[in-house]
């Protein structure tokens, strides 16, 4: 079977190297604009719309959930509710039919909106039923764009009462972004569009809010950003695009009015790049005036990085500043290797991407600290999801924690918190073991500890559903090895019900059944993911603390000691500095 990818693809030279690293852990400087990188490496790190996979579409489009029905839990149990969201057969059924998902949703008052590359779907989040689904191609349309190329993400401002997605445009280099008219997602929207990164790719749009203002950072890719390889399109830095929130949530159309764009380029054997991360995250729930907090995963060693925006006000950005970058010293991080899976074909056993160290789903502060989690190599070269809690006026570490134990790989983390510091983080789980090693979407709780600020787990592991093939792999045929990189995630999400805070809503992807005859006659016979939606409602858990499981690892490195960390390669081109 032949296979397309889409024709913005540009050939490009993947980097190959591990590279030794000096991390201080006690006390990392700050990386002021007239450091000197030449001496530094930049990490690995790919473009996503370039590894987008358009599968032929399916002879027989969509197709139900084989077996499945919407998990309705007894009253008082932790795990109220759970139903599918939309899936590849969906995606297909528009002649959409890519991978990875790009897996995100986000809760309203009454419900549930989850987006995918290829089909948008809303339901009603008090039983699970699918009120809409339409591709993303024709949600833009309706909302007065054209074309749309993934990578959507979507917010619910519970303060407007409205909903805000973006994604890219027709035009990779522009972002657009959607605000729903009322609290009702399948109701009427109206979008505005602007540049993001022109001439280039202004890649891996982020979304978050605060009172003041909408935050969408881009890692920035494009031709001739490389002295030495002109003719490549590489990663030339990142943009932080900040909107006042009175722009897009006014009485009329959104604009981007007073809107200001951040970039920080990146040249390489330059003296004057700085170092302000990959995958910008702005932080939800930040309370201060005027002021927005920045986490992102440095572009350049194995460590998280902060920053803030000062001068912000709900009507303008026009007077924003940023501060210097501060390394937070978190744990050495390490990308992790490809998570396992309990194939037949020995071959498929280890191929699922469980993505890089960058922050990729939403930040969140709560009672003065900031919450993050991304995907590492715990040791062992297992994954793992790393959990980091910050001080947001000192940045001092609170606490840090991997999620993981035994021969399982953990990756694609989100996590969110509501105001009394609870915590839910969801996940994937898989390993090799033929009974439990299926990819399975999972969520852990717990609750900060006012006085230390640690997090404290309120309860074992919840499954919330298992994959339907223990073989997930895309691109080759049910039966045969896996051919090419085998994308999974690129994200997951966590968002808090604004009726109720002690309800946590989640959604990830999970692995749906080959699409093959007799339950899909005509099929093609790939694989096909799908996505989860489910709700937590951790209310009977936050009055008593149950002991930490014997399960539970948490890897302490010693704050203080320097070490060495070899930094994975990321799986996707750039390059490294010329020596």
């Amino acid at each position: 079977m032949n296979f397309c990818i889409q024709t913005r693809i540009i050939d490009r030279q993947p980097s190959r190297f591990r590279r030794a690293i000096a991390i201080g852990c006690a006390a990392v400087t700050l990386f002021a604009s007239t450091a000197t990188l030449a001496d530094q490496i930049l990490k690995d790190s790919y473009l996503e719309l370039e590894q987008r996979l358009l599968l032929p579409t399916d002879l027989n489009g969509g197709g139900s959930l084989l077996g499945s029905s919407p998990v309705q839990n007894a009253p008082g149990s932790v795990y109220a509710l759970g139903f599918e969201g939309p899936s590849q057969y969906d995606a297909a059924s528009f002649s959409r039919n890519f991978i990875p998902p790009d897996t995100m949703g986000a809760v309203g008052k009454t419900q549930y909106m989850a987006t995918t590359n290829g089909a948008y779907a809303v339901y009603d989040k008090a039983t699970g039923t699918q009120l809409s689904l339409k591709s993303d191609v024709a949600f833009w349309a309706a909302a007065g764009q054209t074309g749309a190329n993934g990578d959507t993400r979507i917010l619910y401002n519970a303060a407007a009462g409205r909903w805000v997605a973006v994604s890219f445009g027709a035009s990779v280099s522009d972002l657009q972004i959607a605000v729903s008219n009322t609290d009702d997602a399948t109701g009427s929207w109206q979008s505005v569009k602007f540049t993001g990164y022109a001439g280039g790719v202004a890649d891996y749009p982020t979304l978050a809010l605060d009172k003041n203002a909408i935050y969408i950072g881009t890692n920035n890719f494009k031709t001739g950003c490389s002295p030495s390889n002109p003719a490549a399109q590489t990663f030339c830095g990142t943009t932080l695009n900040v909107i006042p929130i009175n722009s897009l949530f006014n009485a009329g159309a959104p604009s981007v009015t007073n809107m200001k764009q951040f970039v920080t380029p990146y040249v390489p054997g330059s003296s004057t790049n700085v170092d302000r991360g990959f995958a910008q995250q702005g932080v939800m729930g930040n309370p201060l005036n005027g002021t927005a907090t920045i986490v992102a995963n440095s572009a350049f060693i194995g460590d998280n990085l902060t920053f803030k925006v000062n001068g912000l006000t709900a009507d303008s950005a026009l007077g924003g500043t940023l501060t210097a970058s501060t390394y937070l010293g978190v744990n050495p991080l390490v990308d992790a290797g490809a998570a396992r899976q309990p194939a037949t074909i020995a071959a498929n056993q280890r191929v699922i991407d469980a993505l890089d160290q960058r922050i990729s789903s939403s930040v969140y502060e709560a009672q003065g600290k900031i919450y993050t989690v991304q995907t590492v190599d715990g040791g062992m070269d297992y994954a793992r999801v790393r959990y980091t809690i910050t001080d947001a006026t000192t940045n001092a570490i609170l606490d840090q924690g991997d999620i993981g134990t035994g021969t399982y790989d953990y990756y694609q983390g989100s996590i969110a918190v509501n105001a009394n510091g609870d915590v839910v983080i969801g996940y994937n789980r898989s390993s090799l073991d033929p009974t439990t090693g299926k990819i399975g979407f999972y969520a852990r709780t717990f609750r900060t500890d006012p006085v230390t600020g640690k997090l404290i787990p309120t309860g074992q592991e919840i499954l919330l559903h298992e994959s339907l093939t223990n073989d997930y792999h895309n691109g080759s045929l049910f039966g045969q090895p896996a051919a090419g990189r085998q994308r999974w995630g690129d994200y997951s999400q966590v968002s808090i019900d604004p009726n109720n805070s002690d309800v946590f809503w989640l959604i990830g992807e999970f692995a749906r059944e080959y699409n093959l005859p007799p339950d899909h006659p005509g099929g093609t016979g790939f694989s096909r993911w799908g996505t989860w939606i489910a709700s937590i409602d951790i209310s009977s858990l936050t009055a008593t603390v149950v002991p930490e499981p014997a399960t539970w690892l948490l890897m302490i490195f010693g704050v203080g000691a320097f070490g060495f960390v070899r930094i994975r390669q990321r799986r996707s081109a750039v390059f490294a500095l010329p020596a």
